[in-house]
């Protein structure tokens, strides 16, 4: 299946069979290389990716292995001055990425890590002026929404717990050691279903105990006393703590629930309106690593520093701060979580 039919004609206004099969293959050299990196890694390339959509140029951790994948089949190709060709290759191997990868128990693969992270950077752009290009962006956004929003439920189904295995102790194992290691291997899968199953109650409890106290451990206070832009970015914040899994919409409808429709601002006059409570909020994202990339992460970065990196003209109402706040936050948890923060 060619995977550049589509979008060949941004780089090639009439692009021929060997043009399109160079770059098939450029793009399964990166969907292979975007596979193999660590999450947090796969966050800062999203970052890197969507960024050059903007025309920013492509980082270190990229741009050779771009220049690399295009090069393996066209020789005479550079990178310098070619860019927009690694951002497509790289766009495109993200969406073959995150549209056919696997999902694993965690619900935090390198897949999931860029699905969430490109869902986030690529949802706070404006529109890009070149047509093909910005069907690319959109067709890398809603694939990302995809794949978030199923890792929301896959991660989150109950193991079956299977019957204790049988005990097999082999002759040859020292005689101390037999029935014990004999016995783990029979129990592991039993265990293992077992603690899996409890860590996803465990989220559920504690959620839902959070969600019906209405009070914020981040705001000190009860969450009905603050104005909805507040209420809704704290609620966001603090509720991403709780879980165990990215967000499904029923964790965003719980978390937003309380929060009344406003009319929409931009994340320059959201930070105006929050006025002090802004620095309420922001304690407790200062010196998050999340902070160095507001591309993935606009809203937690503008709030925990009052710096607006990006010039994104969108305006969102309250409820859909909430839901970005929730996305980032989430994302931050789950790292945090799962792979450790560094």
């Amino acid at each position: 299946m060619s995977r550049m039919a589509k979008y060949a004609q941004i780089i090639w206004p009439q692009p021929t069979n060997d043009d399109v099969l160079a770059r098939n293959h450029a793009v399964e050299t990166l969907t292979a290389d975007l596979s193999q990196l660590t999450t947090r890694q796969a966050i800062q390339a999203a970052a890197s990716i969507a960024a050059s959509f903007g025309g920013a140029e492509l980082g270190t951790l990229l741009a050779p292995k771009a220049e690399k994948a295009i090069s393996d089949k066209s020789a005479a190709f550079v990178l310098n001055g070619n860019e927009q060709q690694a951002v497509i290759c790289l766009a495109v191997g993200a969406l073959v990425l995150v549209q056919e990868t696997s999902i694993d128990g965690s619900g935090w693969s390198p897949a999931d890590a860029l699905a969430a992270s490109l869902w986030s950077a690529l949802t706070f752009q404006d529109q890009l002026e070149h047509p093909k290009m910005e069907e690319l962006r959109k067709d890398l956004i809603e694939a990302c929404r995809a794949r978030v929003r199923n890792v929301a439920h896959a991660a989150r189904r109950r193991q079956e717990v299977p019957e204790v295995g049988t005990l097999t102790i082999p002759e040859n194992d020292a005689a101390g050691s037999r029935a014990n290691a004999a016995y783990r291997k029979a129990t592991a899968p039993v265990i293992k279903a077992l603690k899996e199953n409890q860590d996803l109650d465990r989220e559920e409890l504690d959620f839902l105990w959070w969600v019906l106290g209405e009070y914020s451990g981040l705001l000190a206070g009860p969450l009905s006393d603050r104005k909805p832009y507040c209420r809704a970015i704290a609620s966001g914040l603090e509720g991403a703590t709780l879980l165990r899994r990215l967000p499904g919409d029923g964790f965003r409808h719980a978390v937003l629930r309380g929060v009344e429709a406003t009319e929409r601002l931009s994340l320059k006059a959201l930070l105006e309106a929050l006025g002090a409570e802004r620095e309420e909020l922001g304690k407790s994202l200062e010196g998050q690593w999340a902070v160095q990339l507001p591309t993935v992460f606009p809203l937690v970065a503008a709030v925990a520093s009052s710096e607006i990196a990006s010039t994104c003209a969108i305006e969102l109402d309250a409820r859909d701060w909430g839901a970005r706040a929730l996305l980032e936050a989430s994302i931050i948890a789950m790292e945090r979580r799962t792979a450790g923060a560094a």
